[in-house]
């Protein structure tokens, strides 16, 4: 069975509309490195954790100043992009505040770092894209971890094959929300299109799908 016949089966199973004619992935993709995947899902996941409380205005100075120890702890200054380093810089009394729209799309990252944390081994498999992600054990496992290498010790990645399978149906899956969208229909298998979407952005970076790079601008292509 190749790559597409698998996913349209997994579509199939789950009533979710289905394009014959949407194209494999592109053939050149390159995954990123462990270290690379593992980098930036901690940096994407715990500048998530300020987002969520400069969204429900819950201090954003001491949360950008209580994450910021653990983005030092991980050695990722330099992995931040410039989204991220503007929750970064709340800490600093002078500081412009983050619109609160912003902090609401940068929460939403939470779900676009899972494929990546799911690539390094570090979450089960990942859950059917109708509910949002549950990122509290991983917050913990962070937690238990002194530095960036203690963490890296509990990769265990999955294969390439694995991490296409994902990818190329995550693609499908978007591509059903879309064309509800587009035609004002309700999404076919019970899909959060939110959800979908996000996670069609992390997957499109992980194996550098349309030159999918900067991760602050990543898009889905359906």
């Amino acid at each position: 069975m190749t790559r597409k016949e698998q996913s349209e089966a997994y579509l199939q199973a789950h009533q979710i509309k289905i394009n014959p004619n949407l194209p494999d992935l592109e053939p050149d993709t390159a995954i990123k490195s462990p270290d690379e995947i593992l980098r930036r899902a901690l940096a994407a996941l715990l500048i998530s954790q300020i987002a969520i409380d400069t969204a429900n205005n819950n201090d954003p100075p001491v949360s950008a100043r209580f994450f910021h120890t653990y983005v030092k702890r991980f050695g990722l200054e330099d992995e931040l992009t410039p989204d991220e380093k503007r929750f970064i810089a709340m800490e600093e009394p002078q500081a412009p505040e983050v619109p609160q729209q912003d902090a609401i799309q940068m929460v939403w990252r939470i779900e676009m770092c899972m494929p990546l944390f799911w690539a390094c081994g570090l979450v089960g498999e990942l859950s059917y894209p109708d509910t949002e992600a549950d990122c509290i054990p991983l917050i913990r496992l962070i937690d238990s971890c002194k530095d960036f290498d203690a963490l890296r010790e509990k990769v265990q990645m999955h294969s390439d094959a694995e991490i296409l399978d994902h990818a190329d149906l995550i693609l499908r899956m978007d591509w059903a929300c879309v064309d509800a969208a587009v035609k004002k229909e309700p999404i076919s298998g019970g899909l959060s299109h939110d959800i979908v979407m996000e996670r069609h952005k992390g997957f499109n970076w992980l194996v550098s799908a349309y030159g999918a790079e900067d991760w602050d601008h990543v898009q889905p292509h359906t």
